[in-house]
């Protein structure tokens, strides 16, 4: 007998379930059945009022691979989601949503792409509530980014939670996670900005779009929608000023961003904004044939936010705001 010299590695699937139990076994039986991986669930429940913690712990009652916490209360999206990644053992992770359903190849084909990548995640096609298909992916709806530069990821991003596998030294150099923004835009962020992030440009997930969806920061307030021009530079802030105290990559590219985007909110200018744009024209879009109308899109996307923002805070000197 020859024992293999490439052991399998194990794969950390990390769960958060809020008030999940209508869909929460769909997700958990499309989990248990990823062909050719070997595998752990670590389920968390942030304080469910409803079945959600009783179905996780049938779960773990007959399959040894699956084990269960309960947060002390409700520690909200990206805290239960930190904490259920630092509870996993595997080399590699993959945060999970409740709602969802996986292909059966997903976590299989995720890893063999990933490489000596930071990050690999696929596409998802949309299902509704009742879980038909409707047609479109997310791929419809944004440009899947991929490769190793940050600012990419800093001004948008495509690489949901549930869809990404990741290697667990990269969960643990972003930790702690900034409660105030998703987790996955945080790992994708400092990915881009080590080894890379990788797409796999298959649909393996069908992601069910749906009002009850367990997401405390998408769940949007009357104050965030009338201030989403000034919240949406916060979350640039934040990602920015992340990005800087990780050292990663070269993170003053960030600072001088970050600087340039508050010179502008404070009227000090906008030539510094188009200056600090031109500079990262390449990085935003890289391999296009014209980067100089990717600086200009986004140049021109920032004055829009900036005039809105601007309107939002009433008298922007009274009010500053961070970047």
């Amino acid at each position: 007998m020859h024992s293999s010299p490439h052991p399998q590695p194990l794969i950390s699937v990390a769960i958060s379930v809020y008030n999940g139990a209508r869909f929460l076994p769909l997700q958990m039986d499309s989990i248990l059945t990823q062909q050719d991986v070997r595998l752990e669930v670590v389920a968390v429940d942030d304080g469910s009022s409803d079945e959600s913690l009783a179905i996780l712990n049938a779960y773990a009652a007959r399959d040894p691979r699956v084990r269960v916490h309960a947060n002390p209360g409700n520690l909200g999206l990206t805290r239960s989601f930190e904490r259920a990644m630092s509870l996993c053992r595997g080399e590699y992770l993959a945060p999970s949503d409740q709602d969802d359903i996986w292909h059966p190849a997903k976590l299989s084909r995720l890893l063999a792409a990933i490489g000596d990548r930071a990050m690999a995640y696929c596409d998802s096609c949309y299902i509704d509530e009742a879980g038909t298909p409707t047609g479109r992916r997310v791929s419809d709806d944004v440009e899947m980014l991929h490769g190793t530069n940050p600012m990419q990821f800093v001004f948008a991003n495509s690489a949901s939670g549930h869809a990404m596998l990741l290697r667990r030294e990269l969960f643990e150099r972003a930790c702690p996670l900034e409660p105030a923004l998703y987790y996955d835009w945080q790992l994708a962020l400092y990915a881009a900005a080590s080894a890379g992030v990788v797409l796999v440009d298959e649909p393996l997930v069908q992601f069910r779009r749906h009002a009850q969806a367990f997401s405390a920061i998408g769940k949007a307030s009357p104050t965030r929608v009338a201030n989403r021009n000034l919240v949406w530079f916060d979350e640039r802030g934040l990602l920015l000023r992340a990005w800087m105290a990780s050292n990663l990559g070269d993170s003053r590219r960030a600072g001088r961003m970050l600087q340039a985007i508050e010179g502008a909110y404070r009227g000090a200018g906008n030539l510094p904004l188009f200056a600090a744009v031109w500079r990262e024209r390449r990085a935003m879009h890289p391999g296009r044939k014209w980067p100089v109308f990717a600086a200009i899109k986004l140049y021109s996307r920032l004055l829009r936010k900036l005039r809105r923002a601007h309107a939002e805070a009433g008298n922007p000197a009274a009010n500053p705001r961070r970047a």
